[in-house]
């Protein structure tokens, strides 16, 4: 199944760095996406988050529920190039 632009951000903002508990502008959160992007691949990102799924979904639930609402914010600021 294929997704759209906002699942694959939030894929990315999963395997990140960002904390929810961090406040974060939208430059960087785009600078973070790019970064988990590069580092894994979008098919790394996928894997990462099933596998935190797998491995502790206690955690890796509320992270998730953190990088889809701020890939919906996201959505809504346009990525701004470096």
């Amino acid at each position: 199944m294929i997704g759209t632009v906002t699942d694959f951000v939030a894929e990315a903002v999963f395997a990140s760095s960002l904390q929810p508990s961090q406040p974060v502008t939208a430059a960087e959160a785009w600078a973070a996406v790019t970064a988990a992007v590069a580092r894994y691949g979008a098919q790394g990102c996928v894997e990462l988050l099933a596998t935190e799924y797998g491995e502790r979904p206690e955690t890796a639930a509320p992270r998730m529920r953190f990088a889809r609402e701020l890939a919906d914010a996201l959505a809504l600021t346009p990525a701004v190039a470096a």
